[in-house]
C-alpha cells in the first residue's frame, strides 16, 4: 500500500511503499477514504524541536485526521463490523493511570498519539483500537469527518464557559478558529468577532459566521472591540493563536467577570501574565487540551447533524497521497486552510 511517512530524520516527507498492516486483538483495519493535514503534520514535515521530540521511530506513517471504513475485524472486538464508516479518536489512552480511571482520558499521562507514537493516516489502510473508533450517522457528508477530530478541539474550548448571550473575541482563524465561529455561533452567542492578521483566513472565518472580521495590522483592534460591544468589552475569549501580544490584548478587551478558553500553544514563549487583574477582575482561564473521549465527540456530531456548523469553507484543498507535497507547501505559504486527501 501507499503512504506518507517519516523515512528519516529530516525535513520533508517521503511517500512509500509498505505491505498492508493486518490487525491485532481489539484492532480494526481501516480502508481510509480522507485524511486532512493538521498543523502537527506541518511540524513533522518541518522536523522542528517538537517534532524531534515525539517520533523516534523510522519510518513512521503520519497522519491522525482521517475517516475510512472498516475492511477488517480483529479478534475480541464486537459492536463493529465490516461496512462500518467511522472516524477516529487519535489519542490511544492506557486506561490504566489515574487520569483514565476516573474519566479523564483527554489527560491520560501515557497517550498514544496516532502518527506520532504509532503509524497513521496517510496510507491506504491502517490498524486502530476498535475503542478509538466512532461510528458516524449518514447525515454527516463522508469528507468532513476526518475535520471532527479537530473540530472537538473548537468544541471544548467554545463550551468551556457560558456562551449563550455572550460578545465573543475569536484569536487566531486557522482551521480551528474558524470552527470556533461557526460553533459559537450555533450555541447562542450574541456576537462574534474574529481577529487575525490574515485576510485570506479572516474571509473564511466570515463564511463561517463571523459578525465582524479585525486585521489588528489594518486597525486598532481595541477601538473595534469597544465601539463594537458599546464599550463594555467582549465576554469570553477564546485564544486560538499562540501568540503572546495576541493573549496580552485579547485579555485586555476582556470585561470583568468573562472567561477565557486557551487552546493556542506558545512553545517556549514566557507569558507575564497579569494575575493581580486577573484575580481582580474576576476572570475565569480554561486550558483546553485534545477531546474529551467520548463526550466531545457526542457534541460534535450533534452540531453536525444539526445543521447549524457547515466545514465546506474550511476544505480549500483536495488532493491524493502522490500530491502530498503542493499540500505541505500551501499550508505553509499560507494559501490553505484544511487540505484533505482523497485516498480511495
Amino acid at each position: 500500500m501507499k503512504a506518507i511517512a517519516k523515512a528519516k530524520g529530516g525535513p520533508g516527507v517521503q511517500l512509500i511503499d509498505i505491505p498492508v498492516p493486518k490487525p491485532g486483538f481489539g484492532e480494526v483495519l481501516i480502508k481510509v477514504k480522507y485524511a486532512s493535514i493538521c498543523g502537527s503534520d506541518v511540524h513533522i514535515y518541518k522536523w522542528d524541536e517538537f517534532a524531534q521530540s515525539e517520533i523516534t521511530k523510522f519510518p513512521r506513517i503520519i497522519g491522525h485526521e482521517s475517516a475510512g471504513e472498516i475492511v477488517e475485524v480483529g479478534e475480541g472486538v464486537k459492536d463493529l463490523k465490516v461496512g462500518d464508516f467511522v472516524g477516529i479518536e487519535t489519542h490511544i489512552t492506557c486506561g490504566t493511570c489515574y487520569q483514565c480511571k476516573v474519566g479523564k482520558k483527554h489527560v491520560c499521562k501515557n497517550v498514544k498519539i496516532l502518527g506520532f507514537h504509532r503509524d497513521g493516516a496517510f496510507a491506504e489502510y491502517m490498524t486502530i483500537p476498535a475503542e478509538n473508533i466512532w461510528k458516524i450517522p449518514e447525515s454527516i457528508p463522508k469528507h468532513w469527518v476526518p475535520l471532527m477530530e479537530p473540530m472537538g478541539n473548537a468544541v471544548d474550548t467554545v463550551l468551556a464557559g457560558d456562551i449563550v448571550g455572550a460578545d465573543v473575541l475569536v484569536v487566531g482563524t486557522g482551521p480551528i478558529g474558524a470552527m470556533a465561529v461557526a460553533i459559537a455561533k450555533a450555541s447562542g452567542a450574541r456576537k462574534v468577532i474574529a481577529t487575525d492578521i490574515n485576510d485570506f483566513r479572516l474571509g473564511i472565518a466570515k463564511k463561517m459566521g463571523a459578525d465582524y472580521t479585525i486585521n489588528p495590522s489594518m486597525e486598532s483592534l481595541r477601538s473595534a472591540v469597544m465601539d463594537i460591544t458599546g464599550g463594555k468589552g467582549v465576554d469570553v475569549v477564546l485564544e486560538m493563536s499562540g501568540n503572546p501580544n495576541a493573549l496580552d490584548t485579547a485579555l485586555n478587551l476582556l470585561t470583568n467577570g468573562g472567561w477565557v478558553g486557551l487552546l493556542g500553544l506558545y512553545g517556549k514563549n514566557r507569558i507575564d501574565f497579569p494575575l493581580n487583574s486577573i484575580i481582580m477582575r474576576g476572570i475565569t482561564l480554561y486550558g483546553i487540551t485534545g477531546r474529551k473521549i467520548f463526550s466531545t465527540w457526542v457534541k460534535t456530531t450533534a452540531l453536525l447533524e444539526s445543521g447549524k456548523v457547515n466545514l465546506e469553507p474550511i476544505i480549500t484543498h483536495r488532493i491524493t497521497l502522490e500530491e502530498y507535497k503542493d499540500g505541505f507547501e500551501a499550508i505553509l505559504n499560507g494559501s490553505a486552510m484544511k487540505v484533505m486527501f482523497e485516498i480511495s
